[in-house]
């Protein structure tokens, strides 16, 4: 099974380790316009390979144009800027080639409404990279409240703090701590309660980094969420944290109350007499995510042999682009925020 990779930023690198180290890929092709460039890639993503010491498939390179590229690939993988996501889905699902791209797909819910029904329309197979649906530890939570073990749900609680800040040269391209950081939890928290947010309220601060200000942004925040169902949430986002990365979700029913993000590695402390501290606390997202980074690059592996469906196809990025827009409005405008 041939798999490309276009776009050799850092996650294009992840993505490209990940499938080379995956079962049935037989080669990993890195994609580019420049050969020097594609070269380092090369060179760089063998020397992760060789970090792992596993056994890996071997490398090879190809320049563009995409679409004769496409043609010699089983799959494909796009890591490449924001702006471009919509263009070349476009190509890679009119080729019909299986494909795991980058979020998000558009930057608006209805330019994403239109483009996720195009693209749904022409059967190729599609995943949108939501991690934390392919995390083990998000599907235990969800399963816990499938087979009734939380009961009625009634209250969801979501961390997600960054360990190390933005580089200040990306926060006015951004698009805030909703769109850039919260997605994440406003697309895994309905998706494991099966319960659709309908309100949202944002308040937030600028306590650390002041450019934030400048660009009507926050750098710690809150968002309450108002379910269909009548249970409540919040979810809470910081911009950097010392503590280390810490991304959590607590889910409490009328039965039960599960968590994920609770373990040796979490960036919280008990002041409790006689619980140890961790002894190592997550690095940034890749270092948190990195088993929710490899499952779904299984799971990709599988759609390409039609063995498994995608748990995120273009669609399924609305909900949580709609509960970003609403919670930037709330916090623009200091007031809830309703949702359809």
């Amino acid at each position: 099974m041939r798999i490309g990779v276009y776009g050799l930023g850092r996650i294009g690198l992840m993505h490209a380790r990940n499938a080379a180290l995956a079962e049935g890929v037989t080669e990993v092709v890195l994609i580019g316009r420049d050969a020097d460039r594609i070269e380092k890639a090369r060179a760089a993503v063998q020397a992760m390979l060789d970090e792992a010491g596993r056994e890996s498939a071997p490398l090879s390179t190809s320049l563009l144009p995409l679409e004769e590229v496409l043609a010699e690939l089983d799959g494909i993988i796009v890591a490449t800027a924001t702006a471009t996501h919509a263009e070349h889905a476009r190509v890679v699902a009119a080729s019909g080639t299986p494909l795991l791209i980058e979020k998000p797909l558009a930057l608006e819910a209805d330019e994403l409404q239109t483009l996720s029904d195009e693209l749904e329309a022409t059967g190729t197979p599609i995943m949108v990279a939501f991690q934390r649906r392919y995390d083990p530890g998000y599907q235990g939570l969800r399963a816990r409240v499938q087979d009734g073990s939380v009961g009625t749900l009634r209250t969801v609680t979501a961390h997600n703090y960054d360990h190390h800040p933005l580089r200040l040269e990306y926060i006015p391209d951004s698009r805030g701590m909703w769109i850039d950081l919260l997605v994440h939890e406003f697309d895994v928290i309905p998706w494991v309660t099966g319960d659709e947010v309908v309100e949202v309220t944002s308040i937030g601060s600028v306590l650390d980094e002041p450019t934030y200000e400048q660009y009507q942004d926050a750098d710690t925040c809150i968002v309450l969420l108002r379910f269909a169902s009548g249970a409540v949430g919040t979810a809470a986002g910081l911009r950097r944290s010392g503590a280390g990365q810490d991304c959590r979700l607590e889910v409490v029913g009328s039965e039960g109350a599960f968590a994920v993000g609770i373990g040796p590695n979490a960036a919280l402390e008990s002041t409790e007499p006689g619980v140890a501290a961790s002894v190592r606390t997550y690095d940034d997202f890749e270092d948190r995510f990195q088993a929710a980074f490899h499952a779904e690059m299984d799971h990709f592996v599988r759609m390409v042999r039609g063995e498994a469906e995608s748990l995120t196809p273009p669609s399924a990025g609305l909900a949580a682009t709609r509960i970003a827009e609403a919670a930037a409005v709330s916090f623009r405008t200091g007031r809830p925020v309703r949702i359809g």
